[in-house]
């Protein structure tokens, strides 16, 4: 039994925006389970140091282009590009303040890890006939939480929804 707990919605050109820049970008930033992940490390063998995965020889290039969820408030890009800051919208329309702008910066440097949701680029497929993008997370007692991703059409009908955080 799956239980709501909560919903955002963002623009549709603005995670557009945010798609583009991932895809254009030649590295990508890796999420928590990439540090497992042997085809992300160079001979395709997960490379340890103190008996822990050493995440700075992961190949960069070999993640691949994806939108993180940071604590259910702003999605942002993972593609790296020196000459940009970091790519994010918030969730329902929220214009960020200086401050929130701090605050996020904040959050993504600290020791304590940011909780993130990485949803693939393909899984964004539809995104320019959307009047929304909207995610959920559903807690399942026995598997753990759920995240959906509806991509919502403009003319009414349905939308779509994929799991985006349990792959096959």
């Amino acid at each position: 039994m799956l239980t709501p707990t909560i919903t955002v919605e963002f623009e549709p050109g603005d995670v557009q925006g945010l798609l583009q820049h991932a895809e254009a970008a030649a590295g990508h930033l890796p999420c928590m389970g990439d540090q497992f992940v042997a085809r992300y490390y160079p001979g395709g063998k997960v490379i340890t140091k103190n008996d822990w995965p050493d995440i700075s020889q992961i190949d960069i290039a070999r993640i691949p282009p994806a939108l993180f969820l940071v604590n259910d408030s702003f999605l942002m890009s993972n593609g790296i590009d020196p000459a940009q800051a970091i790519v994010c919208v918030y969730k329902n329309g929220h214009v960020a303040s200086e401050q929130q702008n701090e605050s996020d910066a904040f959050a993504l440097g600290s020791e304590e890890l940011p909780n993130v949701t990485r949803i693939l680029v393909r899984d964004f497929a539809g995104i320019e006939n959307a009047q929304k993008i909207r995610i959920t997370f559903q807690h399942d007692p026995r598997k753990g939480p759920v995240v959906s991703l509806e991509v919502v059409p403009q003319n009414g009908e349905p939308a779509e929804i994929r799991i985006v955080n349990r792959r096959q």
